[in-house]
């Protein structure tokens, strides 16, 4: 019997939170790592110790806490400490969670290249910070629209805060209140519940007391005392004290799964509102769901978008600090009539938002894709595979047996034979009388570009992954391709990546020089990052190579196919087309294969020189922008050199310097043979030359067919 393809490896997550409190984010974190267990081997740095520590280390997970202050040169000194702590990490990701978190380690993973995924849950600090870690950041992810606004991120991934588990009966949460020694059987009781903060509104619940319409209520606060501001309980009861409501205000001091127990309250308020400086307004209230989930009225304050949104269906907006408004709210819920309605809207409401499950794979998919490794933890569908042949003979066996080391029972392998004119056709035979799961198809014999197009044509399955003859798939290839059609938002295209051979001072000076590296792209420095957008050698969700790829069939109908006048750079237009069609990419650092590149420099040049002239015939500008600034880079620099002044002179070497930096520095840590440095320049400019002359080739081709037409 066929083995079952194995899921891939989990995500090594390490998350950044502030603070120990068991607050509404850290629940969310609790939430999130005890639900997606399966696909993230979690560690947790926390910047101050609290009860989540005990929580996290209960549920198996590794803490560090790194005691750090609210001051800027606390957090800056932090950044440094992150960084170093970093660099000796193998975390494939970086959580912050919350803006202290972000402020935190942002720049610090930015800095030694770990991908970062900043959580914003609130609206601290937008003016000052949200901008700037917005931009920092590979990737945002908010609980609401208005939360992702000031970080100026279109791409920002919306997550709301999962749907709270069910609730108590009222019977049972008055029992629970009970035995905290809360009565909630004698009037009308309004909870609130969170942290004992000036902006939390609390002081607004007490003065509405004195008014008449809320004569008949009562008031439960539970939550902790805030450290940020140890005086605040002692001046919410003076203000009880001096309205004379001391005696329906009480204030239990934190109470372990209060939200859980809101049944036995006739209604439960969100009131915070802004400091008028950097904190305050709810992103989005976990105490808001949970007293729609208890078919409780929810007073909202206005400023505060998803409470509105909620209140507004199931309960009563009120304006923020009114506690007259407020007042003239729990009037209208006194009437019992009123509450069953606000409740039975809550009820349907909530029956519609997202549970844990859904939430946390959201998330987990965010910070997958984020490390290059979409579909982390999980196995993926039945998948077809295309290989396209044309006198390979001799060169069947690796890619065909590796391939097949990898299909589940329900993959099939199509094999394509374009026209060969050797035993291509005869070594496909064999190994398609072999195993079931292989077909041998006939191709057009025009190109590339038909002869894919004939294959996906034929798929049996809705997503075909690519690799082509010449390359070596690793051993989990085709699962870091299936992986990611998983997900549950999955992508259009995946891109693939690959390693080049060496062995000789031509190839290994190639492989430094003239390639991405798959190492680097798990982590990119700031040189990585600079040599990756100045030369185009580095690995792109949105830069297709068809040695390792993936297509859902109906993105690669909505592009049109593979452009079939192409002869060449076919993969890379397929791409854009893909992308420019609506559809989305990701990047697997899972999906490697191994190419055997030439050793001939002639054979090089005509390569490259063919890469540049379909680029060129193709018009696409991703591709011909950079040869032609080499080319003109090319024209300029020995004019500079022989009739400049000095400091040209200097810039122009500079420049050059900077150009050959990173393949010198690739050239010094990886496994080369002698001679590879001396060909590094060599093989830089055979390539960069030969490009650009077949661009300029391929742009005349172009403007020629224009004009005939």
């Amino acid at each position: 019997m066929r083995p079952e393809p194995a899921p891939l490896d989990r995500l090594r997550l390490l998350v950044v939170t502030p603070t120990g409190l068991l607050g509404g984010s850290e629940t969310w974190l609790l939430d999130l790592l005890r639900t997606t267990r399966p696909r993230v081997q979690a560690e947790v740095w926390m910047l101050e110790d609290g009860p989540l520590r005990s929580e996290l280390v209960a549920d198996g997970v590794s803490v560090t806490v790194l005691p750090t202050g609210p001051r800027a040169r606390d957090l800056a000194l932090r950044n440094l400490d992150l960084g170093r702590r970093l660099r000796r990490s193998d975390a494939e990701v970086v959580l912050a969670n919350g803006v202290k978190a972000a402020a935190a380690v942002v720049p610090a993973a930015r800095t030694v290249g770990v991908p970062v995924v900043w959580a914003k849950h609130d609206f601290s600090w937008d003016r000052e910070l949200a901008p700037r870690l917005g931009r920092m950041s590979d990737a945002v992810l908010a609980t609401s629209r208005a939360v992702a606004a000031a970080t100026g991120r279109d791409d920002a991934t919306i997550v709301p805060p999962p749907r709270p588990p069910a609730p108590t009966p009222r019977a049972e949460a008055a029992a629970y209140w009970a035995e905290r020694g809360v009565d909630t059987g004698d009037g009308l009781v309004l909870a609130l519940l969170g942290r004992l903060v000036g902006y939390k509104g609390v002081d607004t619940a007490i003065e509405a007391l004195a008014h008449e319409g809320a004569l008949s209520w009562r008031l439960v606060v539970a939550g902790p005392d805030d450290p940020t501001e140890p005086g605040e309980r002692a001046r919410l009861e003076a203000l009880a004290d001096r309205l004379g409501v001391r005696d329906r205000v009480l204030l239990t001091g934190p109470v372990p799964d209060a939200g859980r127990h809101l049944a036995a309250f006739d209604a439960v308020a969100v009131l915070t509102r802004s400091d008028g400086e950097r904190f305050g307004r709810e992103g989005y209230s976990l105490v808001a769901l949970e007293a729609l989930g208890a078919g409780v009225p929810l007073v909202g304050a206005a400023g505060n978008p998803e409470v509105e949104r909620m209140a507004l269906t199931a309960g009563r907006v009120v304006p923020p600090s009114d506690p007259r408004a407020l007042a003239g709210a729990l009037l209208e819920l006194q009437e019992p009539e009123a509450r069953d309605r606000c409740g039975r809207a809550g009820r349907a409401v909530l029956a519609e938002h997202p549970d844990a499950e859904a939430c946390g794979q959201r998330v987990v998919q965010v910070l997958a894709e984020a490390a290059r490794r979409p579909g982390a933890g999980l196995v993926g569908p039945p998948m077809t595979v295309l290989t396209c042949f044309r006198d390979e003979e001799g060169h069947v066996d690796e890619v065909v047996g590796a391939v097949l080391d990898q299909l589940g029972p329900d993959d099939e392998y199509l094999l394509l034979d374009d026209r060969s004119s050797d035993k291509t056709g005869a070594e496909l035979a064999a190994w398609v009388s072999r195993d079931s799961r292989l077909r041998l198809l006939d191709g057009p014999g025009v190109n590339l570009s038909v002869a894919r197009n004939a294959g996906f044509a034929q798929a049996r399955h809705p997503r075909v992954a690519c690799t082509d003859a010449g390359c070596a798939p690793g051993p989990r290839w085709l699962a870091g391709l299936r992986a990611a059609f998983a997900e549950p938002d999955p992508v259009d295209l995946v891109v693939g990546v690959y390693d080049v051979d060496g062995g000789d001072p031509v190839r290994d000076a190639a492989r430094v020089a003239l390639f991405p590296s798959i190492a680097e792209a798990r982590r990119p420095g700031l040189l990585t990052r600079c040599a990756g957008r100045v030369t185009g050698r580095s690995f792109s969700a949105r830069r297709l190579d068809g040695r390792s790829m993936a297509c859902a069939v109906p993105a690669w109908e909505a592009a049109g196919g593979f452009d079939a006048r192409l002869r060449s750079s076919e993969d890379a237009v397929f791409g854009d087309a893909v992308l420019a069609a609506g559809g989305r990419s990701a990047l697997a650092l899972d999906a490697r294969v191994t190419w055997a590149q030439t050793g001939d420099l002639a054979d090089m040049a005509r390569m490259y020189a063919k890469y540049g002239e379909w680029g060129g015939r193709a018009g696409s500008w991703q591709l011909v922008s950079r040869d032609l600034v080499r080319a003109s880079a090319y024209a300029v620099a020995p004019l500079v050199l022989a009739t400049g002044g000095r400091g040209a002179r200097a810039t122009v070497l500079a420049g050059a310097a900077g150009y050959l930096a990173l393949p010198a520095l690739r050239a010094r840590d990886v496994d080369v043979v002698p001679g590879t440095w001396a060909m590094v320049p060599v093989v830089v400019a055979l390539k960069d030359v030969a490009k650009a002359a077949g661009c300029l080739r391929g742009l005349a081709a172009r403007a020629a067919g224009r004009a005939g037409g």
